[in-house]
């Protein structure tokens, strides 16, 4: 061997990867490199957030959502299965002279903001979705794992923005942060998986807040640019709001700081800024609402009533099942029910849903940024314009908590907060890396060293929660092949009521009506309009107090499955004397009852 052979150091491991990474980085943009790695990290945090436990939708927003994708995928137009009395109501008093035949043509779905589901059409005609519940999967549904990963697709988007923005507004540093913070936060991940409009929601105002941004820096220089691209972007912003009034009503009041924004900090043309940005807002929202108006005169349907919800007459969905919500109490309802409403569930939101916004501690750190504030003026603006948001949204959703709060007080569709919880994260990085910056380390590693324990921290309630044995099921009413097994027993133009209408909906794919408030007057009134064949009565109803509830209301649904329990297959004298349904099989009791005007399950595998 050559003595220069013998004098040359040996190549260790770290020197042949290092050596790797050279001819990598020289054959390939880094970039590509962080946004592959980025990718792959992500789609690795899903799988295995997603493989951990059930995930199947367990929410009646999201539910109907994807009911209502369904039929318009099909061009069945917005029409609806999961049919609300108050529904019918509105429908009847807008056409008296059609009343008698609201339930004999397709009922118009009067509720859901129609951009999700026109969102979801548009997937189901892309991927090959498959409705056919698979008995051997019970708890897994197919089209509802496509949904999940497509909102995944969409949380991975708004986590590429919000790294954008903060790059953009603060420096490399805080956008990785804040990047990992968002990504690492349970709450998301469990809006991801759950169905609704959240996700899709929050890439939509994370885009409006980027065109304020671009607004405000164009605008604001000594000589301002040409006014084109200014222009374009307040009415990308207006289209942009009213993209999001369209997926969920509420969200349209997000136009009033936008307007606001644009008034105080906008030097140059900010009122042709302003008037197109409301112009464009309207132009999405109006033809939406005319077409409420034509057929319910009201502008947002059955929507609009949510303001006296779980008010003092209205506990629960009294209001949804009632006909008429005037003879149900609405005559009743006084100003101060509504300020009760309000005082409590604002408590609550500053109790418990703005401490723990998003789900970490950087809610403590945005709080902190404002007692010292930002010495750019872009940031000082973007945080006054998301505290002033922050403060209306919190108005507007306590008065609009519905009964779908109380079934699930965090992951809902009326959680509006959770769409402003990645600027705060990102504010609060952005305060936390201010502080760690002035102070006096003696190595600057350690400065990366504690960024890195912030993420850590930041992150670890998803990071535990996926180390953690998962937590037995709760009892759930929503078994997608027992359903499916329960609506084919029904002909495709046949009515069934059910206390989850909105389930067979979606997985049934057969007309049912919610559960009217009393068991026998309400339903003589719907039988009337056409005639009910079943009844479907599921773990909501059976799961509820015995005492207060089941067998001391004499009008509860509840108490009429008690005295219906069947002993065999056609209980004869157990309904109520005249109630036009009394057959039903023994194998759904006591969890279920499933009563019928004829014997249906025996044609049925």
């Amino acid at each position: 061997m050559r003595a220069n052979e013998l004098m040359r150091p040996r190549r260790t491991i770290h020197d042949r990867i290092q050596g790797l990474m050279c001819i990598l980085e020289a054959g390939m943009d880094a970039k590509i490199l962080k946004i592959s790695g980025t990718l792959i990290g992500f789609v690795l945090l899903a799988l295995w957030f997603d493989m951990r436990g059930n995930h199947s939708f367990s929410n009646q927003e999201a539910m109907e959502s994807a009911h209502l994708g369904r039929h318009l995928a099909a061009w069945k137009g917005y029409t609806t299965y999961s049919i609300r009395p108050l529904t019918l109501g509105l429908l009847q008093r807008a056409d008296p002279g059609r009343a008698s035949e609201v339930l004999l043509r397709p009922v118009p779905d009067l509720s859901i903001a129609p951009g999700y589901p026109f969102l979801l059409a548009c997937l189901m005609k892309v991927l090959p979705f498959n409705f056919a519940a698979e008995r051997s999967y019970r708890w897994s549904y197919q089209p509802e794992l496509l949904i999940v990963a497509f909102n995944e697709l969409l949380f991975f988007a708004a986590v590429l923005i919000l790294f954008r923005l903060a790059r953009r507004l603060f420096d490399s540093q805080v956008a990785w942060v804040s990047a990992i913070i968002f990504a690492g936060s349970e709450t998301y991940w469990k809006f991801s998986v759950s169905g609704l409009s959240t996700i899709w929601l929050l890439l939509i105002f994370l885009l409006v807040v980027w065109c304020l941004a671009a607004l405000e820096e164009r605008e604001n220089r000594e000589i301002p640019p040409a006014p084109a691209a200014s222009l374009g972007l307040a009415a990308a912003t207006g289209v942009l709001v009213g993209m999001g009034g369209l997926s969920r009503y509420s969200f349209a009041w997000i136009m009033v700081p936008v307007l606001l924004f644009m008034r105080v900090f906008l030097k140059c043309r900010w009122g042709k800024l302003s008037l197109l940005a409301a112009l464009s807002f309207l132009s999405v929202m109006a033809p939406w609402i005319a077409r409420n108006l034509v057929l319910s005169h009201t502008p947002f349907g059955t929507a609009g009533y949510a303001i006296v919800e779980n008010t003092r007459p209205f506990e629960e969905d009294r209001v949804q099942r009632s006909f008429d919500p005037f003879s149900a109490g609405l005559d009743l309802l006084r100003p101060r029910d509504l300020v009760n409403k309000f005082l409590v569930n604002e408590g609550k939101i500053l109790r418990s849903d703005l401490p723990r916004l998003g789900s970490n501690w950087v809610w403590s750190f945005f709080l902190c940024g404002l007692l010292l504030p930002f010495r750019q003026r872009a940031l000082r603006r973007l945080s006054a314009f998301l505290v002033s948001t922050l403060a209306l949204v919190a108005l507007v959703q306590a008065l609009g908590q519905t009964h779908l709060s109380v079934e699930s007080p965090d992951i809902n569709s009326e959680n509006l907060l959770v769409l402003l919880a990645p600027l705060v994260l990102m504010f609060g990085t952005g305060f936390f890396f201010t502080v760690l910056h002035q102070m006096d380390l003696p190595n600057p590693r350690l400065r990366g060293l504690g960024a890195g324990l912030f993420a850590l921290l930041m992150c670890a309630p998803l990071l535990l929660g996926l180390a953690s044995p998962p937590d037995p099921s709760a009892i759930s009413p929503y078994a997608p092949t027992r359903i499916q097994r329960t609506a084919a027993m029904m002909k495709p133009e046949e009515l069934m009521m059910s206390d989850i209408p909105w389930a067979v909906a979606w997985y049934g794919e057969r007309p049912c009506s919610w559960l009217t408030l009393d068991d026998a007057g309400a339903f003589e009134q719907v039988n009337k309009l056409k005639a009910v064949h079943a009844i479907y009565l599921t773990e909501r109803t059976t799961d509820r107090p015995l005492l207060s509830q089941l067998l001391y209301n004499p009008q509860d649904w509840g108490r009429f499955l008690l005295l219906s329990l069947p002993k065999s297959e056609s209980p004869q004298g157990a309904v109520p004397p005249g109630f036009p349904l009394t057959k039903a099989p023994a194998n759904y009791v006591p969890a279920q009852m499933f009563i019928s005007d004829t014997v249906r399950w025996k044609a049925v595998p």
